[in-house]
């Protein structure tokens, strides 16, 4: 399977029932903590604003044979339970949580099911060195769920392609994020946020033949920009209209390291 056609299985669609009523959807990716090269925890990433009050998720994972080989048969599962299910990063202004999906996953495979899930992990969060080597607009590519549009027939995720809209190598705002030019809806949030890169590239002002994949970031919101229309024939004398401004918040993936311990402490409590 080519490293582009692997990406597409990298993530999720996440529908969340709201206690409340409604339905949230949003967009997770597979990712492997605690990883010590032998073993790692299998979890889903997403933004905490998407399983915020919901007390039940829905997922669809697509099957694969043994070997790996994608079969055109789709598995759902239903979760019911809390947000509190989830990992919150520890710091409370950080837009993410984790699921661990271990004894999801093994239940698949006491069935006689193998489930395609593609794990993104640390090894690709860009160094220093290669964060000081990128651009200032490097091009981007991001893996979701837009409005909650999917490739339904094939449990496929849209792909979307922007540039870095602020340099990756300084803070936004002073936080751990950055800024993507690119058309982002609701539905993305939770995206990964790649640099990838086929055939040539520049890297520090030299031209690069190859591929280059790392995982910037995970979106979490979309600026929405208000107007006001003047109204002529109405008794209310303005409207109030969304604007997209066609740009995206992203957090910066290294936040993903500050899990590591608290996903090993919660599973040693629960023991599994």
């Amino acid at each position: 399977m080519q490293l582009s056609e692997q990406l597409l299985h990298t993530t999720i669609r996440i529908e969340a029932s709201l206690a409340s009523g409604g339905c949230s959807v949003g967009t997770g990716f597979f990712f492997k903590f605690c990883d010590d090269g032998k073993t790692y925890v299998p979890a889903i990433v997403t933004n905490r604003h998407v399983v915020e009050g919901a007390c039940e998720y829905r997922v669809i994972f697509s099957r694969s044979d043994e070997n790996g080989n994608l079969l055109n048969i789709n598995e759902q599962l239903t979760m019911r339970g809390s947000e509190s299910d989830w990992i919150a990063h520890p710091d409370e202004s950080v837009d993410l949580c984790v699921l661990p999906i271990g004894p999801a996953l093994n239940g698949f495979i006491r069935a006689g099911k193998h489930l395609l899930t593609i794990p993104l992990s640390l090894e690709l969060l860009p160094t220093d060195k290669q964060i000081q080597d990128m651009g200032c607009m490097d091009e981007v590519t991001m893996v979701g769920y837009p409005n909650g549009i999917w490739d339904e027939a094939n449990n496929l995720p849209i792909v979307r392609r922007g540039i870095t809209a602020t340099p990756y190598r300084y803070d936004y705002q002073g936080q751990k994020e950055f800024l993507v030019d690119m058309a982002c809806y609701p539905g993305s949030s939770g995206s990964p946020v790649f640099l990838y890169n086929e055939g040539t590239y520049l890297e520090n002002d030299a031209v690069v033949m190859g591929k280059r994949l790392y995982l910037l970031g995970i979106l979490r919101a979309v600026p929405i920009r208000t107007l006001l229309g003047d109204i002529t024939v109405s008794t209310i004398a303005h409207v109030s209209v969304q604007d997209m401004l066609n740009l995206g918040i992203v957090i910066k993936s290294e936040r993903l390291r500050d899990f590591d311990p608290i996903v090993r402490e919660r599973l040693s409590v629960s023991g599994n």
